[in-house]
């Protein structure tokens, strides 16, 4: 099959988004598949397969010209910088949208409130007032209506019958049902983890926490939480970037624990690899509803068990009891309690090791690949039915 990924860039950058995109180009490539992308954000390119690029989207002439050379069986998008794009798109060729947030039917992205509770309304213009009222969206009452008419313009997948939509999980669903969209429409094609590239032996007490840092992942959380465990001993290593770590590594100062936390910063897989090998377990203390959380499969491929609280799609990947804890309160206590057992119970966090390694295939990139070949294979039926 000839597939044609739509991307926003051809480099791991910004989220897990991008690098599933980068990453999905070589697995189908190794399935048989010839795969090209086409990036619309400019940078180094950091994928094996083949690349068109299309400043912000490209002209309607120069994203032709990409059909008319690369004649793909099937477009994937996963970034479109031109929502207007897809009823042509979707005319000319089979395509599938892989929807990796909300953003999709929220304007804020989302769909909770200041505290990080669910919102259940359907995208409308009601939401610029509860952008106020419950805290969900910009101050700026200028970039609240810029993104309510982007998430207006992405709406327009919902009147493309023949358009596949692809999401990671199922709680991605409930979201498009309460904004009336077609679920028949829809695949759930759970996302993957790379293998281990080695073995390594596990380091007792040693905590590992990737995550970008924003405080809807939940970072201050897990240090308020160990910072009621100084009577154990554990190391804690925070991966990952964002606007917050000023914060979070003053927080850690003021907690005590600036010699027991080591923030990395940003770094790519490979250099991430080695610290999931060696942590006893690993944290995911996000607070809002996560659309899926590629942490959680990867803590499943290197054999982790992990502490996460419930909500989204954790439950999707996460056995309470048997591949991790569930903290079904969002607190600091809640948090800690469940890290306590897991440094105190050796033989329950080896359990959880072995099983997680067990339920890991279900998430083999193999297993993802042959999903999303399939809702591939159903795009191109439908679409050969509304063209008869």
């Amino acid at each position: 099959m000839r597939i044609l990924l739509l991307g926003e860039t051809a480099r791991f950058h910004n989220g897990g988004a991008n690098r599933v995109v980068v990453e999905t180009c070589d697995w189908l490539a190794r399935a048989g598949h010839e795969v090209s992308l086409a990036f619309q954000h400019g940078g180094p390119v950091e994928v094996g397969c083949r690349t068109f690029h299309l400043p912000d989207g490209g002209t309607q002439e120069q994203l032709a010209m990409v059909l008319d050379e690369f004649r793909p069986d099937v477009v994937q998008v996963h970034y479109v910088a031109r929502p207007e794009r897809l009823p042509e798109l979707a005319a000319r060729v089979p395509t599938s949208v892989f929807l990796h947030d909300q953003t999709w039917f929220c304007l804020a992205g989302d769909r909770a409130d200041r505290h990080f509770n669910p919102c259940h309304r359907p995208h409308g213009l009601a939401c610029l007032f509860w952008n106020y009222a419950q805290g969900c969206g910009a101050k700026n009452p200028l970039l609240n209506w810029a993104r309510w008419k982007r998430t207006q313009r992405l709406m327009v997948l919902k009147s493309l019958p023949t358009a596949r939509i692809q999401v990671a999980s199922r709680f991605m669903t409930t979201g498009l049902k309460e904004n009336g969209f077609d679920l028949g429409r829809v695949d759930v094609i759970p996302l993957y983890s790379e293998p281990p590239p080695a073995e390594a032996a596990t380091e007792p007490g040693l905590i590992l926490l990737p995550s970008r840092l924003v405080p809807a992942k939940g970072v201050q959380v897990a240090l308020e939480a160990l910072g009621q465990l100084k009577d154990l001993p554990w190391r804690l290593v925070v991966a990952g970037e964002g606007w917050h770590r000023a914060a979070l590594e003053a927080q850690a100062r003021r907690l005590g624990l600036a010699e027991r936390v080591t923030f990395l910063g940003e770094i790519v897989p490979a250099q991430l690899a080695p610290w999931y090998a060696r942590a006893q377990f690993v944290l995911f203390p996000v607070l809002r509803q996560e659309p899926f959380g590629l942490i959680g499969v990867e803590a499943l491929a290197y054999g982790k068990p992990i502490v996460a609280f419930a909500g989204g799609a954790v439950d999707e990947w996460l056995w309470p009891g048997e591949t991790g804890l569930r903290v079904d309160e969002r607190t600091p206590a809640a948090f800690a309690g469940a890290i306590r057992r897991l440094l105190t119970e050796p033989a329950l966090s080896d359990a959880m090791a072995t099983a997680a390694k067990r339920r890991y295939a279900e998430f083999h990139p193999t297993a993802y690949v042959k999903r999303l070949v399939a809702s591939f294979e159903r795009a191109q039926s439908g679409f050969r039915s509304d063209a008869g």
